[in-house]
């Protein structure tokens, strides 16, 4: 643990043969070769997903600072006051410090996030901008509800905040397991305020993930990169190009890399090849509409206390309270 000042950091995220073991389990899936999208959030991957944020067609994060500006006394009549709020998956600190000042006098800050440098580098100027605030940053899996729960307990009232329709990323089934880990760190009574993106006109869906300028490319193939940090040079990502659709049976877009060229990478002892015009499957995106989420989280232990959508209902912000953990 280090502390400096109201900044109290504490690094529980290790990797270790669990990851390597994840990693090659999905390229030999004979079915589809998947790699985890946790993967992507290295410090470079972090960095160039918040450029993504700031795209003209990347419309999740305008229209859901949107509703944190726009119906910001919602968030203060229903989130109890005085409360610690989690934020799972930190990122960049442009929604959370808008949730923050919609609140009622919070008592600490807790972002949980497994991109350490950048995680660290973001507390840190948090810390800076809101002096009179404890920040517990914690580098963390979300798997880790047991050590999470130890460093996070304490007397107050919680709020789980969970942005960015990062549950979409996702499968149903492992939505409601991640939901479930969650309530066991937020505990019965306590509060999730998750956003989620809802379904709209597919094409503008899809130009979200298929920029112009290249970054969601990037960003996509820089998984890449993470995964040579932990297993060794393995990838070329020159020998990868981009591929996102919108899979209309599932109601989720599919980011892909596709091999350029027949090729083999050495894996921990594993050979793994690839025909040119093979994919790796490295993200989902689900896009809800408000009955089919409601019937996920209810599902997974929370009741709905209020939905709150944009202008246009590209986006939704739900919230929610554990019934049982």
């Amino acid at each position: 643990m280090r502390k400096n000042s109201n900044l109290t950091f504490h690094d529980l995220y290790k990797t270790n043969n669990d990851d390597k073991f994840d990693i090659i389990s999905g390229l030999l899936n004979k079915n589809q070769k998947r790699i985890s999208p946790k993967y992507f959030y290295d410090e470079v991957g972090s960095s160039l997903f918040d450029k993504i944020t700031n795209l003209k067609d990347y419309y999740p994060t305008k229209k859901e600072i949107e509703i944190l500006e726009d119906q910001n006394k919602e968030f203060f009549k229903i989130l109890p006051a005085s409360s610690s709020v989690i934020e799972f998956g930190s990122g960049s600190n442009k929604k959370i410090k808008r949730f923050l000042k919609a609140l009622n006098n919070p008592y600490e800050y807790i972002p949980i996030d497994i991109s350490r440098n950048f995680l660290l580098k973001n507390a840190r100027k948090f810390a800076k901008d809101f002096p009179k605030l404890k920040v517990k940053a914690i580098c963390a899996d979300f798997d880790q509800t047991h050590e999470l729960s130890k460093i996070i307990d304490n007397d107050k009232s919680k709020i789980g905040f969970f942005p960015g329709s990062t549950i979409g990323n996702y499968i149903p089934g492992e939505a409601k397991k991640l939901l479930k880990k969650f309530s066991k760190v937020l505990e019965k009574d306590n509060f999730l305020v998750v956003g989620v993106d809802l379904k709209k006109n597919i094409k503008l869906i899809e130009k979200a993930y298929n920029d112009s300028t290249g970054l969601t490319a990037k960003f996509n193939k820089n998984i890449l990169n993470g995964i040579n940090k932990i297993c060794g040079p393995i990838f070329e990502e020159n020998n990868f190009s981009h591929k996102a659709f919108f899979n209309n049976e599932k109601s989720r877009i599919e980011m892909h890399l596709v091999s350029k060229k027949n090729q083999t990478i050495n894996i921990c002892e594993k050979k793994i090849n690839f025909k040119v015009g093979e994919t790796i499957h490295t993200e989902n995106s689900y896009k809800y509409s408000t009955e089919s989420f409601t019937k996920l989280v209810e599902s997974s232990g929370y009741k709905i206390i209020k939905v709150l959508k944009d202008k246009k209902s590209f986006f939704a912000v739900f919230f929610l309270k554990v019934k049982y953990s």
